[in-house]
C-alpha cells in the first residue's frame, strides 16, 4: 500500500503503509497541511522507519548515468578493480563479492553478502590530518573510467542537498527548530554506494540463508536509496507485518532511518530493519544496481537523545556519532573478500 501525503487524506490503518512525501508539495503547504503530513510521517517512522520521497529534483538522466558508469566499473577485470580496493573497514573504493557481512549485527556473522560495492565519500576536510584520515578517507577514482568521477560528484551533490532538506522536514515533524539536525551536519560524513547484485546464473550455487544484503539497520541518521525492482529485491520489517516488500514507485527515493536517528529521538522513531533477498531461480539472469547514500552527522557531534515528550522515552545513552559508526562498520566487514 502506498499513500501520498496530502492533507485531506485520512487512512488510519498503517499496516504496510509506506507514505510518499513530495518535497515540492511540502514546501508549498500551509501550516494545517504540513501538520497533517507530519502526523502521517511520524506514524510511519514510529512503526517501520521509512517513507518514499518524490519532488526531490534529482535528474533522471543523472541517475541513469550513475547506474551505467557503476555497472561499467564492476565489469572491469578483477585485477583492474583490485587497484581500488578498500584497505580498512571505513574506507572508500571497491569491495569485492563477499567482503561485507552486514547481517553480523543481526546474528548471522558467517554469511557474506552477494554483492560488490563501490564507495565514495565527501571531499571536505577539517585540517586535522589524523581526524581527516579517520573520518574522511580519500576517494579512489578509476583511471580507466574518468566519467565515473564526474558523474558521482554531480549525483552526490544532489544527495547531500536532499539529505539536508529531509533532515529539515524531520525537525519540523518533531516541532524542533528547522536547523536542529542540520546544524550538526556542516561537515557530515556520508558514503555513496553503488551496489551491484550479480545474477544467480553468474554466481552459481549460493549458501543456505545467503542474501544480496543480510538483515540489518543502517548506522547513520538516514539513507537515500534509488532501487530497481526485482525478484531478489528489498524487503523491510516491522513488528506488525513482519517482512514485506515496500512499494516501488518510479522516480521516488526510499528514505529510511538509521541507528543514529533512532537514538537521537530516544526510540520514538525506528531504524529500519531491512534486507535484500538472494537472486531467485524464478529470474536466474536478473542483476540489479542500487544507489545508496548513507548520511550521518559531523563525526565529533555528540548525539544526545531528545527528552520526552519529543523523544520516545527509551532511556538510550548519548554517543559520539563518528565513534559509533566506526565501531559498527568494523563489525560487518571482511577485508579479504
Amino acid at each position: 500500500m502506498t499513500a501520498h501525503l496530502h492533507s485531506d487524506e485520512r487512512q488510519p490503518d498503517m499496516a504496510q503503509d509506506v507514505p510518499v512525501l513530495d518535497l515540492t508539495e511540502w514546501k508549498e503547504a500551509d501550516t494545517a497541511q504540513r501538520a497533517a503530513i507530519a502526523a502521517r510521517l511520524d506514524a510511519a517512522l514510529r512503526q517501520t522507519g521509512l517513507f518514499l520521497l518524490a519532488g526531490h529534483g534529482v535528474p533522471d538522466e543523472l541517475t541513469d548515468r550513475m547506474r551505467t558508469e557503476g555497472r561499467a566499473f564492476f565489469g572491469l577485470p578483477r585485477e583492474g578493480k583490485e587497484r581500488y580496493r578498500v584497505s580498512r573497514p571505513y574506507d572508500n573504493g571497491w569491495r569485492g563479492l563477499g567482503a561485507l557481512q552486514v547481517g553480523a549485527l543481526d546474528g548471522k556473522p558467517d554469511t557474506s553478502d552477494l554483492h560488490e560495492a563501490f564507495h565514495v565519500g565527501p571531499t571536505h576536510r577539517t585540517g586535522d590530518p589524523a581526524f581527516d584520515a579517520l573520518y574522511y578517507p580519500d576517494n579512489k577514482w578509476p583511471d580507466e573510467q574518468p566519467a565515473l568521477r564526474e558523474t558521482v560528484l554531480a549525483y552526490t551533490g544532489h544527495m547531500t542537498r536532499v539529505a539536508h532538506e529531509v533532515m529539515g522536514v524531520l525537525a519540523d515533524v518533531l516541532a524542533l527548530p528547522a536547523d536542529f539536525f542540520t546544524s550538526r551536519c556542516a561537515r557530515a560524513t556520508w558514503t555513496q554506494n553503488v551496489n551491484w547484485y550479480p545474477s544467480l546464473t553468474s554466481l552459481g550455487e549460493i549458501q543456505p540463508g545467503q542474501m544480496r544484503v543480510g538483515p540489518h539497520t543502517d548506522f547513520g541518521t538516514l539513507s537515500l536509496l534509488d532501487r530497481q525492482p526485482g525478484i531478489g529485491g528489498l524487503e523491510v520489517w516491522n513488528e506488525e507485518d513482519g517482512w514485506f516488500e515496500p512499494p516501488f514507485v518510479p522516480g521516488t527515493l526510499v528514505v529510511n532511518l538509521g541507528d543514529l536517528m533512532s537514538l537521537w529521538t530516544d526510540g520514538r522513531w525506528r531504524a529500519l530493519r531491512h534486507r535484500v533477498l538472494a537472486p531467485s531461480s524464478i529470474a536466474p539472469d536478473e542483476e540489479l544496481v542500487s544507489l545508496v547514500y548513507f548520511f550521518e552527522t559531523d563525526p565529533d557531534a555528540e548525539i544526545v537523545p531528545l527528552p520526552a515528550p519529543v523523544g520516545g522515552g527509551a532511556g538510550l545513552s548519548p554517543v559520539i556519532a563518528g565513534e559509533s559508526i566506526l565501531q559498527k562498520v568494523g563489525a560487518t566487514v571482511s577485508l579479504p573478500g
